[in-house]
């Protein structure tokens, strides 16, 4: 686990030189943003373009794994609900808490992938993150637009059109899988060099911008809420995954990559959502915050765990 933990340490590393750089102002006082806009417009989706475009689609394993974290995410959303409904809070902060157990982060998990599972890995996680991020924006945007949106149907359609057609994740995801599977890669091989270059260029820029848009502040707060919301995403969430890889006899690096969409702490752009839609935003930034610094104790230890449950310990033997 020490070997585990020694190269994980880097990427929060990494996040804690971004959080460093933004408390200075280094080297602007608006470059953050700017770079926040950069990697969602530009650096991620080519990322998850390049990798899709380059993935092996035909695989057995893929509806397994698509199943599996469908079904997990499904899992913990009712969870995350059950938990609002017991502490009785109100509707804004229990979708805030939905978040908190639901959204991951995205290019911690691929960061992750990428360093301890190498080139296999990262395209097990982009595929992960194919499936997970239009299946997450869906539940969400319904379940916030339910509970305390406009609730007329074309309020909640025109969201939904937003957060899936007009989202740059899901439209790269959407145009990798188009090249994969039209086997046309040959006729666009200028803009897979492109967004090749820019994929290899994303991580370590995405986890300074990650750090730099932490509050750590907030680490100072905590409440029973914090503890529920955080238990579903760093506890629940792995653990729905490990059983449905073991019942579903997925294989170790598939198993583990899978894991980790449970591991990692919950996603930074969800704040921007609550503050769009009506949630809690100052309560889930405290989440987010919180949960990002107990992953570097808590992702260790589900690594090498998820590595010994599934034997891919042995596999390196």
């Amino acid at each position: 686990m020490f070997t585990i933990s020694l190269s994980i340490l880097p990427i929060f590393l990494l996040l804690l030189f971004g959080a460093l750089l933004q408390t200075k102002r280094f080297p602007a006082e608006d470059f953050w943003p700017g770079v926040d806009k950069l990697v969602y417009w530009v650096l991620f989706p080519s990322m998850l373009f390049y990798n899709i475009s380059k993935a092996d689609l035909s695989s057995s394993v893929l509806s397994s794994y698509a199943l599996i974290l469908g079904l997990s995410l499904l899992t913990v959303s009712v969870l995350a609900l059950i938990i609002s409904l017991i502490n009785r809070v109100d509707r804004p902060t229990g979708t805030s808490i939905l978040q908190a157990s639901i959204r991951f982060n995205s290019f911690i998990a691929l960061a992750l992938a990428s360093t301890i599972y190498g080139e296999e890995g990262l395209i097990l996680a982009t595929l992960g993150a194919a499936i997970l991020i239009p299946c997450v924006n869906v539940v969400l945007v319904i379940t916030m637009v339910s509970l305390h949106g406009n609730k007329n149907s074309k309020s909640l359609s025109s969201l939904l059109i937003k957060e899936l057609f007009k989202n740059p994740l899901i439209l790269s995801i959407a145009a990798g899988v188009l090249v994969n599977l039209a086997d046309i890669g040959d006729f666009v091989i200028l803009l897979t060099d492109i967004t090749g270059i820019l994929a290899r260029a994303t991580l370590p820029l995405v986890l300074l911008a990650v750090g730099a848009s932490l509050r750590l502040h907030a680490l100072k707060s905590s409440t029973r809420l914090l503890v529920f919301s955080t238990s579903a995403r760093l506890v629940g969430f792995p653990l729905c995954i490990g059983i449905g890889c073991t019942i579903l006899g997925l294989g170790p690096l598939e198993a583990c990559v899978a894991i980790l969409f449970g591991a990692v702490p919950t996603a930074t752009s969800g704040y921007a959502l609550a503050k769009q839609l009506g949630g809690n935003a100052s309560i889930l930034s405290v989440f987010i915050s919180v949960q990002t610094g107990l992953t570097l104790l808590t992702l260790p230890f589900t690594v090498w765990f998820s590595q010994i449950w599934f034997g891919y310990n042995s596999l390196l033997n």
